[in-house]
């Protein structure tokens, strides 16, 4: 069964099990956002492209997709990732295109803009 945005459950796997730290910050997480915890330790789904789509049947990539703490998704709202780098939230965690997981680099490569 899909997930609310449709990600077909075998692609939502394969995305968690690569994504086993945060894409962000790096740290560990639990597997799923109903989980007891703080909610650094709580991880959830990232939309990389806030200009869409949103839903896998309207041509959501697994590329757009990574998993990351919900503290790191909470900071970054609907922010570009470049702008986000420059905020104090990601000063403070040392959270820069640098520092971010593969998937997240491979998608700024692709779209530096965005």
């Amino acid at each position: 069964m899909a997930n609310k945005f449709g990600i077909p459950t075998e692609v939502e796997k394969s995305i968690r099990a690569r994504d086993r730290v945060c894409v962000y910050c790096r740290k560990k997480m639990k597997e799923y956002l109903h989980t007891i915890g703080s909610p650094k330790d709580k991880a959830t789904i990232e939309h990389l492209n806030f200009d869409g789509p949103f839903y896998w049947k309207k041509g959501l990539k697994e590329s757009d997709i990574v998993i990351c703490c919900q503290s790191c998704n909470s900071s970054r709202g609907e922010k570009k990732l470049v702008g986000w780098f420059k905020t104090q939230y990601c000063i403070d965690g040392k959270i820069n295109k640098k520092m971010v997981a593969m998937p997240v680099k491979n998608y700024i490569q692709k779209n530096p803009r965005k």
